[in-house]
């Protein structure tokens, strides 16, 4: 983790009615990141249903990612990414290219032994 200071946070529910979620996986996760010491560069915060809003953040993530100012992405569970399996295992695959770690709110907690 000591190589890790730069953090994406990306949080994302299934629908309108999750909003609470939404926010409680943005705040958990700024938490635990504060904790680590870790810099949040930047935070997507994703409804699936709004779809030019999810594909402006995603793209802001992926940009940041491109040039080298994240280190790590941190999500809620791995799940968070996306309901397409294809599309997850892609951003997994990408992840890897741009030697970009992507972790879980468990595996963070786990690491520093909270």
């Amino acid at each position: 983790m000591e190589n890790c200071k730069n953090v994406w946070i990306h949080c994302r529910v299934v629908g309108r009615d999750s909003m609470e979620l939404l926010n409680f996986q943005e705040h958990a996760l700024c938490d635990l990141s504060y904790q680590c010491g870790l810099n949040i560069i930047g935070i997507s915060k994703i409804v699936s249903i709004d779809s030019k809003n999810s594909h402006y953040q995603l793209e802001a993530m992926n940009l940041a990612i491109r040039t080298g100012k994240v280190d790590m992405v941190l999500v809620y569970t791995k799940e968070r990414i996306s309901v397409d399996k294809n599309i997850c295992d892609e951003f997994l695959m990408f992840c890897d290219m741009c030697h970009v770690k992507l972790v879980t709110y468990q595996q963070l907690k786990e690491m520093i032994n909270l």
